[in-house]
């Protein structure tokens, strides 16, 4: 999660999504796979205002469950089958 006090007025509105809430998410929208795009298991410089989340990857693993996907940087999820 990032919260961002710099911004006035702040918004109400989280500007990212926890693992937990990207799951709830999948399972509303019905997606076949969910698949982190905005995080790095170890962020040595952390952005302005970033929470650390204990273990992401268990998180959305634990709720999203067979949804969930892990890429490592570089490799391609296949969409076709």
């Amino acid at each position: 999660m990032v919260e961002a006090p710099h911004l006035q007025p702040p918004s109400p509105l989280p500007a990212a999504l926890d693992p937990r809430q990207a799951a709830a998410a999948a399972e509303i929208l019905d997606a076949r796979y969910a698949v982190p795009i905005h995080y790095e298991p170890k962020q040595p410089d952390k952005i302005a205002g970033y929470v650390e989340v204990h273990d992401p990857e268990d998180v959305l693993r634990t709720y999203a469950g067979r949804r969930a996907h892990m890429l490592t940087v570089g490799k391609w999820l296949d969409l076709t089958s």
